[in-house]
């Protein structure tokens, strides 16, 4: 009896992320949860669609913020970072 073994290797990546997120996402994670397990439930919970829209809402607020004159010229913004 011939019995053939397919092996698939996975593909990793490394992203990089903050020590804050770094220690929010651990506590999400559980058991024998990998931290792809978790990303992927935690992405199960919102449709690319309304993340999207949640993005989209926030840089319409930035717009308006912007029309009612409420942002920093370039030249305050770097005295700004020089401070």
């Amino acid at each position: 009896m011939d019995v053939m073994v397919v092996m698939k290797t996975m593909a990793y990546r490394t992203i990089n992320v903050t020590d804050g997120t770094y220690e929010r996402l651990v506590y999400y994670k559980h058991g024998n949860m990998t931290f792809d397990d978790t990303l992927n439930k935690l992405m199960d919970h919102i449709s690319e669609e309304d993340f999207y829209r949640s993005i989209l809402k926030e840089h319409k607020g930035i717009v308006e913020e912007m029309k009612n004159g409420q942002y920093m010229t370039q030249e305050e913004f770097e005295d700004y970072i020089d401070q």
